[in-house]
């Protein structure tokens, strides 16, 4: 009786080390699974894939270890003192640590992107160039992410062993990722992707495609919106939702009520300064003003946190800041139109300082009666400067004017603030100042101030 039971333990032991073996996966296996994941979160929260994929496999040991089967916790984060979630006990530096536990990996590998974006001594990794994985490696360690002191070069090894950066350039648009890569299964199973029937590449872009309600008011950044056909008249839109058609118009950064060239949202009340993420990746082809619709974000706005002129466009795989300021202007596209004065190469801005001096001081010698036609006024004296004959009237003709100290402008066709600004030696911070302008947005035959 006691021979069968002993043989009885010793089958019941040989079974579970067997059934343990085959719950063991590989590391690749590991990366087959969480790819896309690391893929879209880089995507939500620059985080970069390689780093997150390579943190992962170190944590968990390829996803064998204790603490990531009974906690789906991938990147080993403790619970501290603002974690309010369920927890698990887990031996690491001391005994019986308190750490996260989620209800699916998802969970793990999204809570692990804000873990590093809402905490301060983080906050310098996302100056870092994504591409820089070592860079990366090395700040976390320095941000005091684990104690181990090889903890970078670990990072680094399996990064450059495993050809994690590629995973880091199909996140930004500049990779391809084959059909057998997308993933088409549980994350929170360990088994890799099925591959399918075809191998076609599917090329990636750097976000998303978001898909918005055909019908509806839906909100993008607490912001109410509609989806909008291909060929719409603002102006039925601007009926139908009994909002005036200049006010829609401001809203969607849109210059003239012309047909929708494509189909995209329109919003139906103003955008927010600030984007609900810390940035946007850009897909190909994609512009500001796309960029400013899909993310509730006001262009000027746009603009000004990422150092960037009207008529520039960020290339491909660039990250544009919704929230904060970058550190340097983003790489232009090739669809980037520069927007000068087409009278700049004729006018320096020393000349047109001379020429306005010149109009006010012609104007208050020479004012023009009622009922009778203007007579010239006398000419002026010589100024420091040699000015070109004639480009005083042609300066009038553009649409210069003066009363009393103020000086006006008169908005012609295919003229913007930033060619005004340009112009007339001022910026367009002060002519949307001096006009109560909320954005770039002018019409021909507006009077402008241009100088107080």
């Amino acid at each position: 009786m006691q021979v069968k039971s002993y043989c009885l333990a010793i089958c019941l032991l040989l079974g579970g080390a067997i059934r343990s073996a085959a719950q063991n996966i590989s590391t690749q296996q590991y990366i087959d699974t969480y790819k896309i994941i690391a893929i879209e979160e880089m995507r939500r929260s620059g985080v970069p894939a390689a780093i997150k994929l390579a943190q992962g496999i170190l944590e968990t040991q390829s996803g064998n270890s204790w603490l990531v089967q009974n906690s789906h916790n991938h990147f080993g984060i403790k619970c501290k003192n603002n974690w309010t979630g369920p927890s698990v006990a887990y031996d690491d530096d001391e005994r019986g640590e308190c750490f996260r536990k989620y209800g699916s990996p998802q969970e793990s590998w999204k809570d692990h992107s804000e873990f590093l974006r809402n905490n301060p001594r983080y906050k310098f990794l996302f100056d870092l160039n994504p591409n820089d994985y070592k860079a990366w490696a090395y700040g976390l360690k320095t941000a005091g992410y684990a104690t181990s002191r090889t903890y970078p070069q670990q990072l680094i090894q399996l990064i450059e062993t495993y050809q994690l950066q590629q995973y880091t350039d199909i996140a930004m648009g500049k990779g391809d990722i084959r059909a057998k890569d997308v993933f088409a299964g549980d994350p929170g199973s360990y088994a890799p992707a099925q591959q399918p029937k075809t191998t076609r590449p599917v090329v990636a872009t750097a976000a998303p495609v978001k898909k918005y309600p055909e019908s509806g008011v839906f909100r993008i950044n607490n912001r109410k919106a509609i989806y909008v056909k291909k060929g719409t008249a603002l102006i039925q839109v601007a009926s139908a939702n009994d909002i005036r058609l200049s006010s829609l118009l401001k809203y969607n950064d849109l210059p003239a009520d012309a047909p929708l060239e494509k189909d995209m949202v329109i919003f139906l009340q103003g955008k927010s300064k600030r984007g609900s993420n810390d940035f946007h990746i850009v897909a190909p082809g994609e512009s500001l003003h796309d960029i400013s619709q899909a993310e509730g974000v006001q262009l000027r706005w746009l603009r000004r946190r990422n150092k960037l002129e009207e008529g520039e466009q960020p290339a491909a795989g660039e990250r544009i800041a919704l929230d904060g300021y970058a550190s340097a202007k983003p790489r232009l596209g090739s669809n980037s139109v520069a927007i000068v004065d087409e009278h700049e190469d004729l006018k320096p801005r020393e000349i047109i300082r001379d020429i306005k001096k010149e109009i006010e001081k012609a104007s208050a010698q020479a004012p023009v009666a009622e009922n009778r036609p203007a007579t010239p006024p006398p000419a002026p004296e010589k100024t420091s400067q040699s000015l070109p004959p004639g480009m005083i009237e042609d300066l009038k003709k553009a649409g210069a004017q003066t009363s009393g100290r103020e000086q006006y402008h008169t908005v012609g066709e295919k003229e913007t603030l930033y060619g005004i600004s340009r112009r007339y030696g001022c910026t367009v911070s002060q002519l949307q100042e001096w006009n109560n302008l909320q954005d770039n947005g002018i019409k021909i035959g507006q009077q402008l101030v241009v100088k107080k």
